[in-house]
């Protein structure tokens, strides 16, 4: 991009954010009815020149759902020209239909001029009943398609025309009270086939530059039909902190959708006179949850954009309208030009190396290191890595591990490079000695510098990468058929929780395991349904999960089997740990996975060794059917 457009778009952002952001710190008495006379900009043919500019180039978009649209009326409430300047995509959630000459005069002037896109909201839990054929949708896949098709060009083709609307959003909410031959997470046929038909008008794969967009629980929506879609918005509402979004984004990476496609977005209609509800940053700052969506990066990559339901209902606030909408823009796009980065993935990673037993060490580091920018560079960079053992006993203080720091001669690390034009860095493999290094867990912190008074912004304000390196000897016999040693016999006090993929909160995704008492009975040797977990590909575990056995004191430990009680497709362990405290937790597999033998129903975990241990976990890989559980037992060396 030339200087000039540059510099234009940041005196937009400084001038119709920034002057803004000095009105809410100091009150003044306004008239609200005109937002724009808020402002000292100067908004001539030059300033929406430079706004359109800027709403071209690759940014977090801010979006709204529009409500109360008349566009005409006492209060500029009800009109599309009230929304700020700098709003990227408004999609009207009232009437969209049937549009007076004051709508279309009101959207005519935002899209135009101010360059902002208008789409529409639609319920699509089933076909319109002017598109249904006699029969619907019992009839044949030939006379569904026919249906489909008729529906599909008279809502993304000619009412687009009609009332000149940028794209179409589509409300989906199984599991939400929503039904209908097209609802279901998955996603069913019919409306997979609904999507491809609605796709040859609006969306990426259209060539019209229209935008297809699908809100609710866009994550039902799988594989290929993700990639129809220029966005999924998130209603992730009354949001409490980035935990949360970043598990509602993994349910949608996981199933194909990526980071730049997904919006988050807050309920207005409840929540803004305060922006949201309080909201717990990555970095830990406490904000209003719009704001929060607005910082908010999925590990994954950069976000898409973040919104708000009944936006319009924000226009009421007396010393500034759309004020926190304004503060979230501001934040997620700076004015002066900064360039925020992120690391693509700030999650812990591990590397596993194997103690042999003439003491050499095997295994690779196969780690490495990149950058999100939040918009395609103007020229090529370069930032270097350094490893900061100071943050060994700062990370190991806030987590309540006892991780060894590595030492900087066995770590080899190179810059960190990307190209003019692009988004994303090279990725950096990240080099580790293990030779003559004994069992343990050792941290590797890794900072990315970036040069003092520069236009790069690092997210958070530190970019930190944790790389452990976890040197273990095989202490799992990988063909035992049977165990050795005697039952430990369990006492009331004896727990068991479980959880999708990795994480130790949230959701479990499992049946007949909320409560204690549920819990109890995985231990009382009835075998029966009274406790039983089944996790199933299509349902929870797909990608699999783990679980965590909790005793009432430490024991000494040999072996550990579980009973199936359901069809189960036996999936690969990726990993059997064991603790005493429930924090600091060591690997019997040392990097191995395998699948357990099955015993009259039990799955068998024989170890080569005794340990000490009061919690187990069992990593589960990704499941293709079922896994099934409704009894445990541990056992420890024969008396």
């Amino acid at each position: 991009m030339n200087k000039i457009i540059k510099y234009s778009i940041l005196s937009i952002l400084t001038g119709f954010v920034f002057a803004g952001c000095s009105d809410w710190i100091t009150p003044e008495r306004v008239i609200t009815q005109h937002p724009d006379q808020q402002s000292p900009i100067l908004r001539d043919d030059a300033y929406y020149q430079a706004l359109r500019a800027y709403k071209q180039t690759k940014h977090k978009v801010a979006f709204g759902w529009y409500g109360s649209w008349t566009g005409n009326g006492a209060s500029y409430q009800t009109r599309l020209v009230s929304a700020p300047d700098s709003m990227d995509i408004i999609s009207i959630w009232s009437q969209w239909y049937d549009l007076t000459p004051d709508q279309i005069a009101d959207k005519e002037f935002v899209q135009k001029v101010k360059g902002t896109k208008v789409t529409y909201t639609i319920f699509l839990d089933d076909l319109p009943k002017p598109f249904q054929c006699e029969g619907w949708p019992n009839v044949s896949a030939e006379e569904q398609d026919r249906c489909i098709e008729a529906f599909a060009k008279a809502y993304c083709q000619d009412s687009i025309v009609k009332y000149n609307y940028d794209g179409i959003d589509i409300d989906y909410e199984p599991g939400f009270g929503a039904s209908g031959p097209l609802v279901g997470n998955p996603a069913p046929d019919l409306f997979n086939r609904t999507l491809l038909a609605m796709s040859k008008y609006v969306g990426p794969k259209s060539g019209t530059g229209r935008l297809f967009m699908i809100d609710g629980v866009p994550y039902a929506v799988r594989g290929e039909y993700a990639e129809l879609f220029d966005y999924g918005i998130v209603q992730a509402y009354a949001s409490s902190g980035y935990s949360d979004l970043q598990n509602r984004f993994n349910n949608a990476y996981n199933v194909g959708w990526k980071p730049e496609q997904y919006i988050f977005a807050e309920n207005f209609e409840s929540y803004w006179k305060n922006g949201g509800v309080n909201h717990t940053c990555r970095d830990g700052q406490r904000v209003n949850s719009l704001l929060g969506m607005a910082r908010f990066n999925p590990t994954q990559g950069f976000a898409g954009g973040f919104g708000a339901y009944h936006m319009e209902y924000e226009y009421a606030h007396s010393d500034m309208p759309y004020k926190f909408m304004r503060r979230a823009i501001q934040d997620a796009n700076p004015a002066g030009g900064y360039m925020t980065c992120s690391l693509t993935s700030s999650a812990l990673e591990k590397a596993n190396f194997m103690l042999e037993d003439d003491g050499s060490v095997s295994g690779e580091m196969n780690i490495s290191v990149a950058l999100n920018f939040s918009r395609p560079l103007s020229e090529d960079v370069s930032f270097n890595i350094v490893l900061d053992e100071s943050l060994v006993d700062e990370y190991n203080k806030k987590n309540g591990t006892e991780y060894i720091a590595a030492e900087a001669s066995r770590v080899t690390l190179a810059p960190i490079t990307a190209a003019e034009g692009t988004m994303t860095s090279e990725a950096v493999k990240i080099g580790f000695d293990p030779k003559g290094l004994g069992l343990g867990d050792y941290l590797i912190p890794l900072v990315v510098e970036f040069p003092e008074e520069s236009i790069y912004q690092p997210e958070g304000g530190k970019l930190v990468k944790y790389v452990l390196a976890r040197i273990n000897q095989l202490g799992m016999d990988l063909e035992a058929t049977a165990l050795t040693g005697t039952k430990i016999e369990p006492t009331a006090d004896w727990t068991i929780n479980c959880w999708q993929g990795e994480n130790m909160e949230g959701a479990n995704g499992v049946w007949n395991l909320d409560s204690d008492a549920q819990k109890a009975r995985m231990f009382d040797g009835l075998l029966d349904s009274n406790c039983w977990y089944a996790a199933s590909a299509s349902y929870s575990w797909g990608n699999g999960g783990n679980f965590v056995i909790e005793m009432d004191k430490v024991y000494d430990i040999n072996g550990f089997r579980w009973h199936i009680y359901y069809t189960d497709s036996n999936p690969e362990i990726l990993d059997f740990l064991y603790s005493t405290d429930g924090k600091n937790w060591s690997s019997l597999m040392g990097g191995e996975t395998f699948v357990p033998k099955v015993n009259d129903n039990w799955k068998i975990f024989q170890f080569t060794k005794t340990v000490k241990a009061r919690y187990i976990r069992v990593m589960v890989g990704k499941v293709t059917g079922y896994t099934s559980m409704n009894e445990a037992e541990i056992y420890g060396p024969a008396n």
